[in-house]
């Protein structure tokens, strides 16, 4: 009720008028029906996120939008024009949230405890969570996602603003500088999410008061996917906070920025499943881990650079340390 307020509060922002005429334009809450193979690749093209406008802004604010309309279609438009723009990010951004976490969740524990159950693909029989365990982990998950998902939400507000780099077409730039500016991002990203998460370790406090929320499983036969987003919600926005402060130091396409935000959820899941998958200088599932029973080791996010310059690199260096990922 207090964030109800406090969004509606804020009233509407820059380009609500543009953003509510594309919704309308969209054609998701009209009638209108069309026949015959022209309107089924209409309706295929309508699926992707546009990339026509007359500025590179006006392609960002049509993208925000299609991604509201995919996720609020549902929603009759009179409760969404009340909505101010705000509002209306955070509820879709939270939906989206809560289902990526909940359906790749959920089936990634179906594969890896139950069809490939006692395989290289899956966990030894021995070592599979209790159901109390899971459960614990999806109530801390599920009552930080809301907090979250404002994130979202707000580096949309500020790239509405004008204060970050965000580009919206790749072709303003071309696929050679998309590609510069990808890495430059991801390796200010990395960077930031290394020091970031290895201050909440070496900071009493912060490892008290925030991050000891994750480290209650600390072993095999506790750890599961559902895992993934098991953090105080702080804790969370502080890991995920270098992907919206890298905008202002890197040119970003907003929609690869975008599905970057929500890829952190794909790829928590994968690394808190304990199966050693192998692939340096990729941080997976076996090094993660180990950060997991070791505490001051293989603090990366993505990679193990950070941890090999800086001096916290544990790799699975036998096989039992393998087995244990």
């Amino acid at each position: 009720m207090i964030l109800n307020m406090v969004f509606f509060s804020l009233g509407p922002l820059n380009a609500t008028e543009v953003e509510q005429e594309t919704v309308k334009s969209s054609g998701y809450f009209t009638n209108e029906t069309d026949s015959g193979l022209g309107s089924i690749w209409d309706d295929i093209y309508a699926l992707l996120p546009p990339t026509d406008g007359g500025s590179e802004m006006d392609v960002i604010l049509k993208q925000i939008e299609w991604k509201h309309n995919l996720v609020l279609w549902v929603l009759p438009w009179k409760l969404r024009a009340g909505l101010s723009p705000l509002l209306e990010s955070w509820i879709a951004n939270m939906l989206l949230g809560f289902t990526l976490y909940l359906g790749l969740g959920a089936l990634w524990c179906l594969v890896i405890f139950r069809m490939a159950i006692d395989t290289r693909y899956g966990i030894q029989a021995e070592n599979v969570p209790a159901a109390k365990d899971i459960w614990a982990q999806i109530k801390v998950s599920c009552s930080a996602i809301p907090l979250y998902t404002l994130l979202p939400p707000l580096s949309e507000w500020m790239i509405k603003q004008g204060w970050t780099l965000v580009y919206g077409r790749v072709a303003s730039q071309g696929w050679g500088v998309y590609g510069v500016y990808f890495l430059l991002y991801m390796a200010s990203v990395e960077f930031g999410v290394y020091w970031m998460h290895r201050k909440l370790h070496e900071l009493k406090l912060g490892y008290k008061f925030l991050h000891a929320t994750h480290h209650i499983y600390n072993k095999e036969n506790t750890l599961s996917p559902m895992a993934g987003l098991a953090f105080n919600p702080v804790d969370g926005i502080l890991q995920a906070s270098p992907y919206v402060w890298t905008l202002f130091l890197v040119p970003m396409h907003f929609f690869t920025h975008e599905i970057l935000l929500f890829a952190t959820a794909v790829w928590t899941t994968n690394i808190h499943d304990c199966i050693y998958g192998g692939g340096e200088p990729i941080m997976g599932a076996a090094y993660h881990l180990i950060h997991h029973t070791h505490y001051k080791v293989n603090y990366g996010h993505y990679s193990i650079v950070c941890d090999w310059l800086f001096g916290t690199l544990k790799p699975p260096t036998n096989e039992s340390d393998k087995k244990k990922d």
